[in-house]
């Protein structure tokens, strides 16, 4: 197989037919394997080459399974570890529930169940060996910077494909949502990736200054132009400009938008001489631009050659797993900048980020992110995150004691709504919220529930 895994597994199993058969099925699917035929030799060779996830047998001579993993967990805490077992004694599973075992596979072993497995466990490690390399060549993949949501698979899809033509594009959604940060990975996709990439604020520019801005002017144009002056439309050559906050534009600025995006000409303030021009638009909005255009706010003639597509960015509440994903994403690129070892997120942590609304959607979750990586030790908590968000707020004090409640609150709102929806059965819960089962545990003891 071509593509495997840059993981390194080490697998415990007593019987020598079945680890030599599962050691070739991983070897398909993994760049390195280890095996061990017990727990003992399983120890040796884990403080050897600490591999990223072990699985394990659970019932072996010498070592079985649950003293590996104890041992295990001693050296490297956060080590992953998947337990294999023809047994079913509930003792065992609890015990190894309680050690936080991600997972446990039955035998007869599935071989396709069980590299779903490890490669579900594999996912984070994945996601910041690929983040790190991709900082090393200035780029990364579209899920690590975007997310891997259903909500977001087909933003990933669309914007792939509209990279690799000249199509203009439309981005709509929130503010904070990450617009700015889409238009510049389809630029950096497209045959223009080596040409400028020019952003403007339509909406942040002095309107007397916009025209001049765009399209550039030449000496004496206006009181105050000493001298000529290119335009952002002309900067942009051969790339692409990314117009933000489109809606902005006065009717006269639509006017020659429109112009520019259809004849690929313009002229400068007060020329006559014309300057043709190969940009690519990107256009991006916080409201539905074709409902104001239909209103009359806004021209639809223009609409409609900004919007040979259309992406809408959902926002970031409604991504679910991606703000996990993100979180990640923004403290390891926080912490490669600082040259520090990136902190581990807790699940207590990652379950109040899932709660969270986050009104200033990415933008937000970045700002957090950083100032967690410039504080945290090793681990990143929910008390940390409570410390780092409280701290952002402008309220008293008084109402910096009420927003801590509320994060307290939510936390608890999200586990009792996980034991309704599974009807009291605390692993099936633990599941739901992507928590193991051990902290689930000690949530419940923690906040009575």
């Amino acid at each position: 197989m071509n593509d495997k895994a840059p993981i390194k597994i080490l697998y415990v199993e007593d019987e020598p037919d079945l680890r030599e058969r599962i050691r070739i099925v991983l070897e398909m699917y993994f760049t390195h394997v280890i095996v061990a035929s017990n727990g003992k030799e399983g120890l040796e060779l884990f403080t050897r080459h600490l591999p990223d996830i072990v699985v394990s047998d659970i019932k072996m001579p010498v070592m079985d399974g649950l003293e590996l993993m104890k041992r295990i967990r001693k050296i490297a805490p956060d080590t992953s570890v998947i337990l294999t077992t023809a047994f079913t004694e509930t003792a065992y599973l609890l015990e190894a529930i309680e050690l936080g075992v991600v997972a446990y596979v039955r035998k007869p072993l599935d071989c396709r169940l069980l590299v779903e497995t490890i490669t579900r466990a594999a996912t984070p490690i994945l996601q910041k060996t690929a983040l790190e390399e991709a900082k090393k060549k200035g780029e990364a993949p579209f899920e690590l910077l975007l997310g891997d949501s259903a909500a977001m698979r087909d933003v990933i899809l669309q914007s792939q494909r509209i990279a690799e033509t000249d199509f203009s594009v439309l981005i709509l959604g929130e503010t904070g949502v990450g617009k700015s940060h889409l238009a510049a990975l389809i630029h950096g996709l497209s045959r223009r990736r080596h040409n400028p990439f020019i952003t403007v604020t339509v909406g942040s520019m002095p309107e007397s200054l916009v025209e001049s801005q765009l399209f550039g002017h030449i000496k004496g144009a206006f009181t105050g132009a000493i001298s000529s002056k290119k335009g952002l439309f002309e900067e942009a050559h051969g790339g692409t400009l990314f117009l933000d906050d489109v809606y902005t534009a006065t009717p006269a600025i639509q006017a020659k938008m429109l112009h520019v995006v259809e004849q690929k000409n313009f002229y400068p303030l007060g020329g006559t001489k014309r300057v043709d021009t190969d940009t690519r638009i990107i256009a991006a909005c916080n409201h539905d631009l074709l409902q104001e255009a239909r209103k009359g706010n806004f021209r639809e003639d223009l609409y409609y050659r900004l919007s040979d597509m259309v992406i809408s960015l959902p926002p970031l509440r409604e991504r679910g797993q991606d703000i996990a994903v993100l979180a990640r994403t923004f403290l390891h690129e926080v912490s490669l900048e600082l040259n520090r070892t990136p902190p581990r997120i807790t699940s207590d942590a990652i379950l109040l980020l899932n709660r969270h609304t986050w009104p200033g959607n990415l933008r937000e979750l970045k700002s957090v992110m950083k100032r967690a990586a410039l504080f945290a030790e090793e681990t990143l908590t929910s008390e940390d995150l409570v410390k780092v968000m409280v701290a952002t707020n402008t309220a008293t004090n008084e109402k910096s004691s009420t927003r801590l409640q509320t994060f307290k609150e939510m936390k608890c709102q999200a586990i009792e709504q996980a034991l309704a929806a599974t009807g009291g059965r605390k692993m099936e819960a633990a599941r739901l919220l992507d928590v193991n089962y051990s902290s689930f545990k000690r949530m419940l003891e923690k906040y009575g529930l």
